[in-house]
């Protein structure tokens, strides 16, 4: 397989096994690389300036985070990066897993998130974060290996057709509230999107977005009553990771979305 350009995986553990695993390389490819190929990590790095100098063309900047490759844009109060990895088990030129993911934070979260939030510090500003490739249709975990001739170009290719895009949605409030609204969000978990609408429309439709939850009967609303009713006698509030029906009663109780709600 060290010759596919790109593999897309439906989730993370298939992907994380694969990203792991050693291919299975010809003894003479691994043991002196392909004739006049470069060391992985020289190649890598013309793949990372190849890639930032394709995204330069819409403000994007190349920078190091702890070492690795980091392709940024800001616009005000969000910021946009592309984190580029190298994958454990290169082979010089034959085999050069690239993995990207996309992080997109905005500073306009930190009020909302400020009221609930469990630690002490400034909580995170997060709107989305995950593989490039869930912003795909249909959404899959990718590993690209950019020893292959067409790497580059199709990585582009995706960019153009599909990142760039995304991100055009995200700083789009009201196409993007009808993408919420519709399920048709990338990488926006309910609690994410009751979140983004408090922050750009108010209690109004995050209202809204929490009864339609309930109208479909979505099993990420189950128990919902009962976590906010409960959270009435509780001296402290916080959010909890993994736990979407608590998370979505602590964001509504603490912003009083269902204040005036009849039920």
């Amino acid at each position: 397989m060290f010759g596919v350009v790109q593999r897309r995986f439906k989730t993370h553990r298939e992907w994380d096994e694969v990203w792991h695993t050693p291919v299975d390389v010809p003894a003479f490819v691994r043991d002196l690389g392909e004739p006049g190929s470069l060391e992985v990590q020289s190649m890598f790095h013309g793949a990372v300036h190849f890639l930032a100098g394709y995204l330069q063309r819409f403000d994007f900047r190349l920078f190091r985070n702890g070492g690795l490759p980091l392709i940024e844009r800001r616009t005000g109060a969000v910021i946009e990066e592309v984190l580029v990895r190298l994958g454990p088990n290169s082979v010089r030129g034959a085999y050069l897993p690239i993995s990207m993911n996309i992080h997109v934070c905005h500073e306009g979260l930190r009020p909302i998130r400020e009221r609930y939030w469990p630690t002490a510090g400034r909580p995170p500003v997060s709107l989305v974060s995950g593989n490039i490739g869930l912003v795909q249709n249909p959404p899959t975990h990718d590993i690209w290996n950019v020893a292959t001739e067409d790497a580059l170009a199709e990585i582009t290719t995706s960019f153009r057709n599909d990142l760039l895009p995304y991100l055009e949605l995200l700083a789009s409030p009201n196409q993007l509230r009808r993408a919420v609204f519709d399920g048709e969000a990338p990488m926006f978990d309910h609690a994410t999107a009751v979140e983004w609408l408090l922050m750009e429309f108010g209690r109004s439709d995050a209202r809204e977005y929490i009864r339609q939850l309930m109208d479909a009967e979505d099993i990420a609303i189950r128990d919902f009553w009962h976590k906010h009713d409960k959270l009435a006698n509780q001296t402290q509030i916080g959010y909890m990771p993994g736990d979407l029906t608590h998370n979505l009663a602590v964001i509504a109780f603490s912003h009083d979305i269902c204040k005036r709600w009849l039920y």
